[in-house]
């Protein structure tokens, strides 16, 4: 999605952002995500549709700061939410947990259902392909770690499983399978009826039987 967006910000009370002799209560802000925007870079993303699913997550980084020999405002980091309090470093909101920092991670975004009734007058549909699409994900994990230290990638699932690990540990219950390319390798994970194929560019699609829906993000 390219600039410029539409986006609004205030502060409370008014004039308060930017001067610390005037003591300010919240502030907010928004910004409007045009859904064609949001898909014009996936040909295969489908339109919101009630029950579909979408992957998501937001993220707001929050720098300490403290006032200089000026009186201004002035950068000073100093993390609270790091494994140690006070660490010079920034701290890093998400509105759904990744786990790291590191938001390039899809498939630990949220979960946003469409509905074509008013807000929560919908019933919560399954999403019937996250048992897949987090066993392939598992070997895909598992896999990096492996090429880490052997150099390689290889077919062998058994051989993947010391590299196993959470949030995505292996999963017994899936069908899984992985091919060789001359760019690395495609991994398969099938459970019921829907298949899940990733290669080693995390790049992740979902296929399923005839009579089942799948979903690409």
């Amino acid at each position: 999605m390219e600039p410029p967006l539409q986006s609004a910000t205030k502060v409370y009370p008014n004039d308060a952002i930017n001067q610390p002799g005037i003591p300010n209560t919240h502030w907010t802000a928004e910004i409007a995500l045009p859904i064609s925007k949001l898909m014009e870079q996936n040909p295969l993303a489908k339109k919101p549709a009630d029950g579909l699913f979408w992957r998501v997550n937001f993220s707001r980084v929050q720098w300490g700061f403290k006032l200089n020999a000026d009186g201004q405002y002035e950068k000073d980091p100093c993390c609270q939410s790091c494994a140690t309090p006070g660490a010079a470093a920034e701290d890093n909101w998400v509105w759904s947990k990744q786990g790291e920092v590191a938001m390039h991670l899809p498939e630990r975004w949220g979960i946003v259902q469409f509905e074509s009734e008013s807000i929560h007058s919908g019933s919560i549909s399954l999403y019937e392909e996250w048992p897949s699409r987090c066993a392939v994900m598992a070997i895909y994990y598992a896999m990096k770690e492996y090429h880490a230290q052997e150099g390689k990638y290889t077919t062998d699932i058994k051989a993947l499983e010391p590299f196993s690990k959470q949030p995505f540990p292996i999963c017994e219950e899936a069908l899984m399978s992985v091919n060789l390319t001359s760019e690395g390798y495609e991994a398969q994970a099938t459970i019921a009826s829907f298949t899940a194929s990733v290669n080693e560019e995390r790049y992740l699609i979902v296929s399923a039987e005839k009579g089942s829906t799948s979903q690409i993000e």
